[in-house]
């Protein structure tokens, strides 16, 4: 009984890979859509700095408080400058993929077999912009992929629900229940 389980090792380098060339990266407007709200919170902090200094007894402490909190958004933005360059995601066969973080490089993917719901979402930026975000829902992790120029996710969108669906259809069709027995009484 024992000879019918088998568990052997699966060499790694006969496994497929995700191409690091074969990423796209999203859409550079990605970039002021990513900093704008960042800029409006420098002008707020900004703002308040400069009423607390000229209204305040204590001036000094206020254009420091206000100078730290500019120093760390301008630190943020820097941040998310190479985020935005490093964001991209790649379309194979039977899954998707995104390419995420600075500090802590990520590599997600999301096989089509799992996918439930596809999604395009597009804020005030975004629409000026003429861009979106591609949601794709699972039962696990979701993947979301900002940055997309409108059309791009639109066809992503497309072929995402179209390869999720084809795999939905090759499944067997699941055993059919005997009909209810009718009430006894």
């Amino acid at each position: 009984m024992a000879d019918l389980f088998s568990n052997e090792p699966i060499p790694t380098d006969q496994l497929p890979r995700l191409a690091d060339d074969a990423f796209v990266p999203v859409d550079p407007r990605y970039l002021q859509v990513s900093l704008t709200g960042l800029a409006l919170t420098a002008t707020v902090v900004a703002t308040g700095t400069v009423v607390l200094a000229t209204q305040s007894e204590w001036s000094v402490l206020a254009l420091l408080i206000g100078s730290a909190a500019l120093l760390v958004l301008v630190l943020v933005a820097v941040m998310r400058v190479f985020e935005v360059r490093r964001l991209a995601y790649q379309l194979r066969e039977h899954d998707l993929s995104l390419r995420s973080g600075v500090i802590s490089h990520r590599v997600e993917s999301l096989p089509f077999s799992r996918v439930q719901h596809v999604n395009i979402h597009r804020g005030p930026i975004e629409r000026s912009l003429g861009l979106a975000t591609l949601q794709v829902s699972t039962a696990g992790p979701d993947i979301s992929i900002p940055g997309l120029a409108r059309a791009d996710a639109e066809r992503i969108k497309l072929l995402v629900t179209e390869r999720a669906d084809a795999v939905v259809d090759d499944d067997p069709p699941a055993p059919s229940l005997p009909p209810p027995r009718p009430p006894t009484g």
